[in-house]
């Protein structure tokens, strides 16, 4: 590894841009003259810092499905043996689907831990059963269905920010004016969104074909409704986050909803979802380092004296986090559209779906 890689991975935020990321994880789309109160910075200073961060790959801004959208998804966690040599190969492949929002090479009886999402049930079972088996060098998929997903990361933040300062951040979405379903321009917008979610109306406006106006009310009612959501991310190892794990759970069922939403509050959830099978509940932690999984799991267990972790797995590197295609250190090197709704249910021999 040359000089300059080690420097980079070993490269730590200032605590001046970890305060506009934090301000930024509250509040996506805050304006700069808001962002810039909170930390103690001009707008113009709090603009530039972000300009750079973003520039070099350190933090984003991105729209994110909404709960209204998750609860409404089929989504599924697949774990993927790959032929020996070829994980990273089949990694790059994969990331390349805007079904398949989140792809990571994990410690584990298995290669691949991704995310998978699509907009029914039968569409994810056709690309399953057909297509995933068929990419070169994958031998084995195991899938485990969500039947509700708590979160998926859109709330993790830094937690660097005073209360007082992320109190004057804090989103407060309307209530929504109609609850329609997403149309086909709602759905251009939210695509529109991923590659920056701080993008301003007149851009979005012709990005859709549509007017600023249209724009600013339809992103509006989207929000309120829980269809679109935002969220914020930065390459983790630079704030001090060196390490992640996937951890299986096993519990009552009736104990399920309870459970996800107390873990919510912890620092280190990333993304929790309830599940069909035996290990019913999924839970992916961020790390500070690898040592800090037993005390985790220690505290699990102790909070929470039904569950029993069936298994865990250290993260080795993420390859695509939320449409988001990362580079060894984390960063940021493109960008494929999330997009559940590029799946579509085959049309059999006799014509029906």
């Amino acid at each position: 590894m040359q000089d300059s890689d080690i420097e980079q991975r070993s490269r730590l935020l200032s605590e001046t841009d970890l305060e506009l990321i934090d301000a930024l994880q509250i509040n996506p789309r805050a304006s700069w003259v808001d962002v810039g109160a909170a930390i103690g910075a001009d707008p113009v200073t709090a603009a530039r810092r972000w300009q750079r961060l973003n520039s070099a790959g350190e933090a984003w801004t991105t729209a994110a499905l909404g709960q209204r959208q998750m609860h409404a998804m089929s989504m599924a966690f697949l774990e993927i043996d790959c032929e020996a040599g070829t994980a990273v190969e089949v990694a790059d492949t994969l990331a390349t689907a805007g079904h398949l929002i989140t792809v990571q090479h994990v410690a584990a009886g298995h290669d691949l831990f991704v995310i998978a999402a699509a907009a029914s049930t039968t569409a994810l079972a056709d690309y399953l059963l057909t297509d995933l088996p068929r990419v070169p060098g994958v031998t084995k998929v195991r899938t485990h269905v969500a039947t509700r997903v708590f979160e998926a990361s859109c709330r993790w933040r830094l937690r660097v920010l005073s209360p007082r300062a992320a109190g004057t951040l804090a989103r407060r979405p309307a209530p929504p004016v109609s609850t329609r379903q997403m149309d086909k321009t709602d759905r251009l917008l939210f695509k529109a969104l991923l590659a920056d979610g701080r993008a301003g109306y007149s851009d979005l406006a012709g990005a859709v074909g549509t007017s600023e106006r249209t724009v600013q009310r339809r992103l509006s009612r989207l929000v309120a409704t829980g269809d679109i959501d935002f969220r914020c991310d930065l390459a983790r190892s630079h704030a001090g986050w060196h390490s992640s794990a996937v951890l299986w759970l096993r519990m009552p069922d009736g104990l399920l909803e309870e459970t996800g939403r107390a873990l919510l509050d912890w620092p280190e959830t990333r993304t929790c979802a309830a599940l069909a099978g035996s290990r019913n509940m999924l839970l992916t932690v961020g790390l500070h380092a690898v040592s800090d999984l037993h005390p985790l799991v220690v505290r699990l267990e102790e909070r929470f004296p039904y569950v029993s972790v069936a298994d865990r797995q250290i993260v080795l590197r993420q390859s695509k986090l939320y449409g988001r295609v990362l580079d060894p250190f984390g960063r940021s090197v493109g960008v494929v559209p999330v997009d559940p709704w590029s799946l579509s249910p085959r049309v059999s021999r006799s014509g029906r779906s």
